[in-house]
């Protein structure tokens, strides 16, 4: 299913309408079309080389698509990026820090950059500092600071000025655990009135800060929609778990006849003949859990059956491979 988004909504401060980049005949996005709407935080996933680095690049007006049109709260990116600018915050995956200046007088220069009146400086330095934590450092030279310190910075540029839209190009790639929590929950604070749109390969970020994810794969959008929304429509990657004991060739004879059942992977629980068993089911076999008990009464110890839902880990390898025939979305 493919709907496309209504662009005369004034209410979308993203919106991209059949949008390709080329690079030497070559096109890195291809056709792509979608819309981020006021308010929103949206997860752009995609493999290494997807075009997701390039599509928000086009958006942050660095540079301009080679055909279609791109739109940033209302301006053209094409003929009023400069109007644009004014409305966007950008994280590129490699912050543009100055690493002689300390904290304090690096961002002082991008509040001078973006306009902040000079009254009004003091007040937004600190409403940054804070929100990204940067208290304890405010004052130390950029070549001093961690990684994580410096990705906080890197956002804390981007949301000098408040601007309504925020692009965050994958903003936690190499932290530690520690560091990633912590700027995770900068974003999330982030996200309250902004139009957030976050470029990662990191699954477990989707769920934890976006409404909605866009999946491209080869420049093309193959899926956009919520993740509870792309859960359901992937019914295919559907996986039923158990655990049995018995014989283990006899286990997998029956496996193989029990209708409903695709494939499976079996592993030893323990020494005793107890095996895990994950099985790969049809996506219209209805009651398969009963289907598989009844196939494993008798001779067989069942311990454990359940139905797994697909995670966002196996509806991402499905858009991107086999599965992504054509778009999916909200």
């Amino acid at each position: 299913m493919r709907s496309s988004p209504d662009f005369s909504d004034a209410r979308l401060m993203i919106a991209l309408e059949s949008v390709t980049k080329r690079f030497g005949g070559k096109a890195v996005v291809d056709g792509l079309t979608f819309a981020v709407g006021e308010g929103e935080v949206v997860g752009f996933l995609g493999p290494n080389g997807a075009g997701k680095t390039t599509t928000l690049r086009m958006i942050a007006g660095f540079t301009t698509a080679s055909e279609g049109r791109v739109t940033v709260a209302g301006h053209d990116m094409a003929n009023d990026n400069l109007a644009a600018a004014r409305h966007i915050g950008y994280l590129p995956e490699r912050p543009p820090l100055y690493r002689n200046l300390d904290v304090s007088t690096y961002l002082n220069f991008v509040a001078r950059v973006k306009g902040v009146p000079r009254r009004q400086r003091k007040s937004e330095l600190d409403r940054v500092a804070q929100a990204c934590r940067l208290e304890n450092v405010f004052h130390t030279e950029i070549f001093k600071l961690s990684k994580g310190y410096g990705q906080r910075l890197g956002l804390a540029q981007a949301v000098l000025g408040k601007p309504e839209v925020l692009l965050l190009d994958e903003p936690t790639i190499g932290l530690d655990p520690g560091q990633l929590h912590d700027t995770r929950e900068v974003i999330r604070s982030f996200g309250v009135g902004h139009t957030v749109m976050i470029s990662t390969h990191i699954l477990p970020e989707v769920t934890l800060l976006c409404q909605r994810v866009a999946i491209i794969n080869h420049g093309r959008l193959v899926a956009i929609d919520t993740p509870s929304g792309l859960q359901k429509a992937v019914q295919s990657a559907n996986i039923v778990t158990m655990r049995v004991g018995g014989d283990r060739t006899a286990i997998e004879e029956r496996l193989a006849e029990t209708d409903g059942v695709r494939s499976h992977d079996l592993a030893a629980a323990d020494a005793s003949g107890v095996f895990d068993v994950t099985c790969h089911v049809e996506p219209d076999a209805a009651a398969i859990e009963a289907g598989i008990a009844r196939a494993f009464a008798g001779p067989f110890d069942l311990f454990r059956l359940e139905r797994r839902e697909p995670t966002l880990e196996d509806i991402f390898l499905y858009y991107i491979g086999e599965g992504s025939n054509g778009v999916h979305s909200a």
